[in-house]
């Protein structure tokens, strides 16, 4: 019984540098915070929400173009895979721009709904990039003012987006960022458009925004 004892003593005191270095480890594993670009076990934890506020440039090709910004609101909801990308839905405003010839007048309203991807790494401490894209569909609301009274009719269309940004951690679950968008629209469908001579085709439109994302 001394002799199990004894030899249980020895394995303790020959254990015992390791098995403190392992705790020191573990401790320090614990009081380092994590980021987006660390991978991170726990797959309920990578849920995002983000908001964006900004200002639209719609780029037209047109001599009737007189008013081609807007204000630009954008709302998204996202999980990424180890916190790096995965799949996201959202819905954006893109303003109001305005048409005007000198004896028509028309204003646009487009809004969209889109599904896509994204992605976020983090490329220094808590500096990061992110990324996203994909499909859009849009409905787009349209006062056509004339000679002969106002029309007032929306179509609905089609489209892609994707954008670029850069932005810093604020803490392990908030962000800020500044971000660059651009939708591909179609404008219309060809109905009292070409009686102001407004293309009707696709449209860009970028966007020029801050952003606050928080992570739960």
């Amino acid at each position: 019984m001394n002799k199990l004892a004894l030899s249980a003593a020895v394995a303790v005191l020959a254990l015992s540098p390791v098995l403190s270095q392992a705790a020191h480890a573990d401790d320090n594993s614990t009081s380092t915070p994590t980021y987006g670009a660390n991978v991170n076990p726990n797959w309920q934890d990578n849920f995002f929400v983000a908001g964006q506020l900004g200002q639209t440039q719609y780029r037209v090709d047109s001599d009737v173009l007189n008013t081609n910004h807007g204000t630009f609101q954008n709302i998204r909801f996202g999980w990424r895979w180890n916190g790096i990308i995965g799949p996201e839905i959202g819905y954006t405003y893109l303003g109001q721009p305005k048409w005007s010839d000198g004896y028509n007048q028309l204003s646009v309203k487009p809004r969209a709904a889109t599904i896509g991807v994204n992605g976020k790494y983090n490329f220094y401490q808590n500096w990061f990039v992110t990324a996203h894209a994909g499909y859009l569909r849009s409905e787009t609301k349209f006062a056509a003012i004339g000679a002969f009274g106002t029309d007032r009719y929306q179509t609905w269309n089609n489209g892609l987006y994707a954008g670029l940004g850069v932005g810093y951690d604020i803490t392990h679950n908030f962000s800020l960022g500044l971000n660059y968008d651009n939708y591909r629209l179609q404008s219309g469908n060809g109905t009292s458009l070409d009686n102001i001579g407004v293309p009707h085709s696709r449209t860009n439109v970028a966007a020029y925004s801050a952003s606050v994302e928080y992570r739960f």
